[in-house]
């Protein structure tokens, strides 16, 4: 009688070496569950800093500083990221109600190639505190559906020419602050030439100073 209970004791509890085993089959599980799973890439920027920048239009202190690749530039604080941010830049990209912008390392295929003309209108100016804003936007020429010839501005910030290129097609308002050295540009879209005008607030926030060592 009592083998027969001893017998019936051990097949109703794992053995050791059972329970061994399932603990490993455990980790080993949660451990590929972690290596298969993809990150969780947030699209909040690392954190809000305000706009440095005073005195050019509505930029103030409620603006928030996006640090990009090389340089910085200010948007309203009430933009929001629409593109993800990594561990040490924001969002290439922000929308809000008055429009949106992006920015990127390169060239803007706005632009065109290096070979493609370019008409810059005025002189580059250099200024110690704070670069002339572009002129007002480029109306749309004639019909809604006509496109205005582009008009591009330069203008010296931090040692570093910046031109703001700006269009106007369809009902929208394209400004484009670009450089070559180093190859950056900022990219913002509009639909009413009020709303693009911010856009020109935004171009002459650009910094390149602040990020060099």
């Amino acid at each position: 009688m009592s083998n027969v209970r001893s017998k019936f004791s051990m097949r109703g509890r794992a053995a050791p070496h059972d329970r061994r085993f399932f603990a490993l089959l455990a980790a080993l599980c949660a451990a590929l569950w972690v290596a298969c799973t993809p990150p969780v890439r947030s699209t909040l920027p690392v954190a809000f800093t305000p706009c440095p920048i005073s005195g050019v239009g509505p930029v103030d202190s409620s603006w928030r500083q996006v640090r990009a690749s090389g340089f910085t530039f200010c948007i309203p604080g009430s933009w929001q990221p629409s593109r993800p941010a990594s561990d040490s830049l924001d969002a290439r990209s922000w929308r809000g109600k008055e429009g949106s912008v992006a920015w990127n390392l390169g060239r803007s295929e706005s632009i065109g190639p290096p070979s493609r003309r370019v008409d810059i209108v005025g002189t580059v100016a250099t200024v110690g505190g704070m670069p002339p804003p572009p002129p007002s936007p480029v109306p749309p020429m004639g019909r809604p559906e006509s496109c205005s010839q582009p008009m591009s501005t330069p203008y010296t910030v931090d040692s570093v020419v910046v031109v703001v290129t700006q269009t106007a097609c369809r009902g929208t308002w394209t400004t484009t602050a670009w450089s070559t050295a180093p190859p950056i540009y900022v990219q913002g879209e509009a639909h009413s030439a009020e709303d693009a005008k911010l856009l020109n607030a935004i171009m002459v926030t650009i910094r390149f100073a602040s990020l060099r060592p």
